[in-house]
């Protein structure tokens, strides 16, 4: 057996391998099931409606919205990507649906309309395009995709002099009322669907409501395996390398992918050859890739707040929910009442915290020990008992991280 070199971390390329479609996509069977059927009810009736996935950060939204987009492919829908601009500024919509040169204006109209406004009377013929209007334009049926719909739960998104359009567009979407299939595919954060009920959308039809959770095992372990033989060309049973890589990521395709990519380096600098101490090497690589996606992900949420947000998890087992009114208690101890509404809001707009039926969780497992090591009470230095007149405060004990 040969000797394995040790692999160093992956430069990190602006085109991340962990964003868009996923090369070896297994599993979310039912989700797609639902959305093919979706799409053959809609060509059918000529109406459509939202289909919205939510779930937290590494999870594998953006990989699903491609899956289903071939799908609606293979029904000869016209998929067309959106920013949430597009539901409301109908010049966003034209570029996204490849129609700015169609409502052009011709020179000769261009003339036309010169000369009559300078001989006094002038007077437009061509009305301005509003979203719906360009949606209605056609017959072919339309998926548009719109990700990272969290935003439309920001403050002044969209902007207050374009609410009502927004809100008047998505309804036409959500009813099918625009004359022709179109369906809006959506996915974002935990605060997705409440940006929706801010713009009247808060009822989703059957199976088009999502809350999307880790990989079944049997999807992670193909996911895995098709990696480590398809891509890093391994030799051998690769059983146990599959074993020792699902146990790090927990179904979560982000951590999947932080794993088998220094697998695949690994392979090609054994010889193909699975070596224990190769494994051991990717399993180094794998967790630097893996903690600092949580650090990412908490960045800008200060230390303390990370402090009084898992102390609402102190007798929370790891991938378990509590309550809104715990989480804020804490927060509320700490900040007061409207910094912690602030925190709770921006937990959830992180990825820190997920709702799940009205409770909420510490999405990952993983990052729900790493914040408990890291922040919990066992972490923070609690310093002599004060002399009288003098108070102190939990102070964090500095340890390396």
């Amino acid at each position: 057996m040969s000797k394995s070199r040790h692999v160093t971390p992956p430069t990190p390329l602006t085109a991340a391998r962990d964003r868009g479609p996923s090369r070896y996509f297994h599993g979310r069977e039912r989700i797609q099931h639902n959305f093919k059927e979706l799409l053959r009810r809609a060509t059918q009736a000529g109406g459509g409606t939202t289909f919205l996935i939510q779930g937290a950060p590494g999870v594998g939204k953006t990989a699903l919205l491609y899956e289903c987009g071939n799908h609606a492919r293979a029904q000869e829908w016209k998929v067309v990507n959106i920013g949430v601009e597009s539901l409301w500024k109908p010049y966003k919509m034209l570029d996204a649906l490849g129609l700015a040169d169609k409502y052009k204006p011709t020179e000769k109209s261009v003339q036309f309309e010169l000369k009559e406004f300078f001989s006094g009377g002038y007077k437009s013929t061509r009305p301005e395009p509003t979203v719906e209007s360009i949606l209605k334009d056609g017959s072919q049926p339309l998926l548009l995709v719109l990700d990272e719909a969290q935003a439309l739960a920001d403050e002044d998104v969209p902007p207050p002099q374009h609410k009502a359009s927004a809100i008047h567009v998505l309804e036409f979407i959500h009813n099918g009322e625009l004359g022709r299939p179109v369906i809006l595919l959506t996915a974002g954060l935990g605060k997705t669907l409440t940006g929706f009920g801010r713009l009247g959308i808060s009822r989703f039809a059957k199976n088009c409501r999502i809350e999307l959770g880790p990989l079944s095992k049997e999807a992670e372990r193909a996911v895995i395996q098709d990696w480590l033989k398809k891509e890093g060309k391994a030799k051998g049973d690769p059983t146990s390398w599959i074993d020792i890589i699902a146990r790090e990521a927990h179904g979560w395709p982000h951590h999947i992918q932080a794993y088998v990519e220094p697998a695949i380096d690994q392979l090609k600098a054994d010889d193909r050859v699975m070596t224990t101490s190769g494994i051991s090497a990717v399993l180094e690589v794998g967790e630097q890739a893996r903690l600092a996606y949580y650090q990412e992900r908490a960045y800008g949420f200060p230390a303390e707040a990370r402090q009084s947000l898992i102390k609402a998890y102190a007798d929370v087992a790891l991938g378990k929910s509590t309550t809104q009114s715990v989480i804020m208690a804490s927060l509320s101890q700490d900040f007061g009442p409207d910094r912690a509404k602030e925190l709770f809001n921006e937990a959830l707009r992180k990825g820190l915290l997920d709702e799940r039926d009205g409770r909420y969780v510490i999405p990952i497992p993983s990052m729900h020990a790493w914040l408990k090591d890291e922040y919990g009470r066992e972490r923070i230095e609690i310093p002599p008992a004060p002399t009288m007149g003098h108070s102190f405060q939990e102070r964090d004990s500095g340890r390396e991280r």
